[in-house]
């Protein structure tokens, strides 16, 4: 089997580019504003964007329906190339047990489930798609939600509560926290970035 080629598939562009994927969407203006902060903060960088193939690959991957708002942001803009860690300033509610936290994580954005134990505890319990993990642990992931595909917020979550959830027979889902309104916001609130390899 042929290992699927992302770089193949990835439109990469200056500030200047993003900008114009930015204005030319059809994105609610409200979204066109948070991502176009978020180019402005990091105007040096090179931005990226996904087309259709790499949305469809997430999806046969992990075997999800992605919904149709995540495939029109992430195809207008994805994040910044080569991949980064992030980290916010804040988050919007206050719910999550994380929230005190923001200042210690740092959140790699990465698609799908790891392994099929991590699936059926995401997928068939939670009803969550994982988008990005707290680097090198697993007390906070950020997911969207499956379970109402138009709910376009993005959620915190601990993988280790859920479990506790499930053991305990309590609702899996009682353990998701909203965040952030949309995907467009998380990137507004986006404070700083660094390499991968500097976490190491």
């Amino acid at each position: 089997m042929t290992k699927f080629d992302h770089e193949q598939h990835l439109i990469k562009g200056d500030a200047d580019a993003a900008r114009s994927w930015i204005q030319s969407s059809a994105l609610p203006e409200d979204q066109k504003a948070d991502l176009l902060q978020f180019v402005a903060n990091f105007s040096s960088l090179t931005f990226v964007k996904e087309d259709d193939a790499i949305l469809d690959h997430y999806a046969e991957t992990d075997r999800v329906a992605l919904p149709a708002w995540l495939r029109e942001v992430r195809s207008t803009l994805a994040f910044v190339d080569p991949p980064m860690l992030l980290q916010v300033d804040d988050f919007q509610w206050y719910n999550s047990p994380r929230s005190d936290d923001v200042d210690d994580i740092w959140y790699q954005l990465r698609f799908g489930y790891h392994g099929e134990e991590q699936r059926t505890l995401f997928f068939e319990d939670a009803k969550i798609y994982r988008i990005g993990v707290w680097w090198g642990t697993d007390e906070s992931y950020l997911g969207v939600d499956l379970h109402a595909p138009g709910d376009q917020r993005i959620f915190d979550f601990s993988g280790a509560d859920l479990r506790d959830n499930k053991l305990a027979r309590r609702p899996v889902r009682g353990s998701l926290y909203p965040v952030f309104e949309s995907y467009a916001q998380l990137l507004a609130h986006v404070a700083e970035v660094q390499p991968l390899d500097a976490a190491l």
